[in-house]
Order: C-alpha cells, then sequence, then structure tokens
C-alpha cells in the first residue's frame, strides 16, 4: 500500500481565503472526490458539484485546474442559477462539458471559486502506467491518485430503530494485487489492544480495476460463515461504549493485504471528527464539509458524516 499521508500530495498554492464572514462558501469533500476522473486517457470532467453554505441568489462561481507551479491551466464558469437547493446547500451545473485534459505526470490541483477567490480545493497525482512504446497498442494510459487513499466517512444506518455506523471510503485498481481485474476486501474494528470487536460479513465488498469508487461497508459483532445470516449489526452504543482509539483496517482478500487503515477516537462518549471538519479549521480552503449526500430519498438533501483518516 502507497501510504500517501494528507499532504503528500497537497501543494500550497499560497492562496488566499474569503474575506471575514461566518460562515464562508465550501464545497463539498464527497462531490469533489466523486467527480468523473478517466485513468485511462487523464480526463477529468467536472459534473454537478454542491456547495455548502451558498450565497442567496445567483452565484459566482468557478473551477480551475492548476500544475505544481500553480500555474492555472485551464477553467470553467458554473450556471449561476443553482440545481437544486436545499437550506445552505446547492447544487451547481457546469457551463458547458468542463473537462481538463491532463497528460503530464504530476501533482496538480482542482480549485474552486466563488466570486474570483478560492474556497475549495483537491490535490490529484497523475502517474504516467504506460508510456505507449507497445508497438501492437501504441497508446500512452495514466491513472489518478490522491486523497481517496487517505480519507472514508461515516454515517449513520438504523437497525430497530437504533443507530449503527456505516464507512464509507473509495477504492480503485491502484488497491488491486498485481494481476488482478477485482477482489473482495473485508473490514476489522480494533480496539486499543489489537482485539477485533467488530467485522463485516465474508460476503460484503467488492471492487475492481478502474478509478477509485464510492463503496460502504457495515461492522457486526464477531461471527463465524455459519452465523452470517443473523450477524448483529455493531451499533453506536457499542462503538462509544469506551473512550479511546481504534482502528479500523481494510484488507483485500486476494492475499490479506492491508490496503486502508482508518483511525477512530472515542472520547466523551463520541466518535470524534477530523479537526479539518471544525467550523473554524484553517487554512479554510481545505475544510472538510461534515455532510454528504443522502442516499436512498428522491429529495436533494444532505445527512451528517463523521469523517476518517487512513495512515
Amino acid at each position: 500500500m502507497i501510504r500517501m499521508t494528507r499532504y503528500a500530495v497537497l501543494v500550497l498554492l499560497g492562496l488566499s481565503t474569503l474575506a471575514d464572514g461566518a460562515p464562508e462558501p465550501a464545497f463539498t469533500y464527497q462531490s469533489m472526490l466523486n467527480t468523473y476522473f478517466d485513468d485511462e486517457s487523464g480526463l477529468i470532467s467536472i459534473r454537478d458539484i454542491d456547495l455548502a453554505f451558498a450565497p442567496e441568489g445567483e452565484i459566482n462561481a468557478a473551477v480551475v485546474v492548476t500544475d505544481a507551479q500553480n500555474t492555472v491551466i485551464k477553467s470553467y464558469k458554473f450556471y449561476p442559477e443553482p440545481r437544486f437547493r436545499d437550506g445552505v446547500f446547492a447544487r451547481l451545473s457546469e457551463v458547458g462539458p468542463a473537462d481538463f485534459k491532463l497528460t503530464e505526470p504530476g501533482v496538480y490541483n482542482i480549485v474552486y471559486l466563488i466570486d474570483g477567490k478560492p474556497v475549495s480545493r483537491l490535490a490529484v497525482m497523475l502517474e504516467e502506467t504506460s508510456a505507449g512504446d507497445d508497438p501492437f497498442d501504441p497508446v500512452k494510459t495514466y491513472r489518478f491518485l490522491g486523497m481517496w487513499q487517505v480519507y472514508g466517512y461515516l454515517t449513520m444506518n438504523t437497525w430497530k430503530d437504533e443507530p449503527y455506523p456505516e464507512l464509507h471510503f473509495w477504492l480503485g485498481g491502484k488497491d488491486l494485487a498485481e494481476g488482478e481485474s477485482k477482489d473482495m476486501f473485508s473490514a476489522k474494528l480494533k480496539n486499543k489492544d489489537g482485539e477485533v470487536v467488530a467485522h463485516s460479513k465474508e460476503t460484503q465488498g467488492v471492487f475492481s480495476e478502474g478509478h477509485y469508487e464510492q463503496t460502504k461497508v457495515s461492522l457486526y459483532h464477531p461471527h463465524t460463515k455459519r452465523e452470517i445470516p443473523n450477524a448483529m449489526p455493531y451499533m453506536l452504543s457499542d462503538w462509544t461504549e469506551t473512550d479511546g482509539k481504534y482502528t479500523l483496517e481494510i484488507t483485500r482478500n486476494a492475499d490479506d493485504k492491508l490496503i486502508r487503515r482508518f483511525h477512530v477516537t472515542v472520547k466523551d462518549g463520541e466518535i470524534q471528527g477530523l479537526g479539518a471538519s471544525e467550523m473554524d479549521f484553517e487554512p479554510r480552503v481545505d475544510y472538510i464539509v461534515p455532510r454528504v449526500t443522502r442516499k436512498g430519498g428522491s429529495t436533494y438533501g444532505f445527512v451528517k458524516a463523521i469523517w476518517l483518516q487512513s495512515e
């Protein structure tokens, strides 16, 4: 596993944040990570992105991509009238196809602006996977790396009207063993003593080659393969019963190799979110909105998310 810390792929832009005022607009990290990235061609295509603390009325928003020298490669604007609104949130649609084609390996920043000022950014790294020197297949190919390897989040589902956490994170071809095109994964929650207190079902978790895709997994009280049909969810009350530091480990089934290790802290009976999700976090351009889109509903809306970081 490539151990990519949060700052390993960030390029400090030296950009100022918006003027004083609370709260300032910020694009949601979930929608930025779920942007369309083509791992073969190097294409980034911006489609419908969510803004938190959206200004009222028309919104002057744009997106640019910069290289490691902070040179703007290309920029696009969003329509001033949001496609949807829900409270402080708004979904913005791009004017025309907002496509960025990257073919030079390196680190880039996707920077989102309101009134010409940067409010959010996502760092990505492009690596070349084929130089196109095969005479039978003379095509260069690429792969995007970045914060998909670093972040995940918890949302709450319910069982018998009581909440239990589900982990959402991103997996892709980089996480597969050499020569594999798909695999399954397993999740284990360990306490500070290394004891497994919860784990996923053996039947959960599939991922495949290509760019990172969002997936999710639920945890259950320890059980055998025979007990899978009656396994009991690991409830929020179980997670928060004892304060301390926990690890949530994701391994691939092909060789049992660790591909993610999320850190979970329980303090005062609550699962703690990242400091980057605190409203006063600086630099504001790296603020992570602690809300994600609501799933399963027919309307536009958001739910609370507890963001976690992997080593």
